[in-house]
């Protein structure tokens, strides 16, 4: 795959991210493939098609109305393009049977997705979870202790 191929997998992922901090899941849609799947930790995983990831970015959206991501990274290799972002928003509404918190968060995401035709045939997400959940104080970690 030349060098032209990965350059158009970056603009591809610039356009994505920049669909969704528009909150336009429609131009979003129109660069995934029919036959997509897409995974992560949290469910629903895997989503099928352009109706599942409709439904999964709605989902978060709902969640986190004033969603937005901010590029860290974007490295292109073959068919696949990663992106690492900084995602911030406030919990406005419900999250997996979280209530609304009106807390903000902030977090890193990173996802692997592989192109074809100019289109996202698969993805998988990888965020930290982790720290979304410390932060919405549904989830809490021990301190860690200093050896000695």
């Amino acid at each position: 795959m030349s060098s032209e191929s990965e350059k158009e997998n970056i603009k591809y992922a610039e356009q994505q991210i920049a669909a969704l901090n528009a909150h336009d899941i429609d131009r979003y849609l129109q660069r995934i493939d029919d036959s997509f799947v897409g995974e992560s930790e949290l469910p629903p995983s895997p989503v099928h098609g352009r109706e599942g990831l409709r439904q999964a970015i709605g989902m978060v959206l709902t969640a986190f109305p004033d969603l937005r991501a901010e590029v860290e990274q974007i490295l292109a290799s073959g068919d696949y393009v990663v992106t690492r972002v900084r995602l911030t928003g406030t919990h406005k509404g419900n999250l997996r049977g979280i209530a609304p918190t009106n807390k903000a968060v902030s977090l890193r995401s990173c996802s692997v997705v592989e192109i074809r035709n100019g289109k996202a045939i698969r993805s998988r997400v990888y965020s930290d979870n982790a720290s979304l959940f410390q932060q919405l104080g549904v989830l809490s970690l021990p301190k860690a202790t200093a050896a000695g």
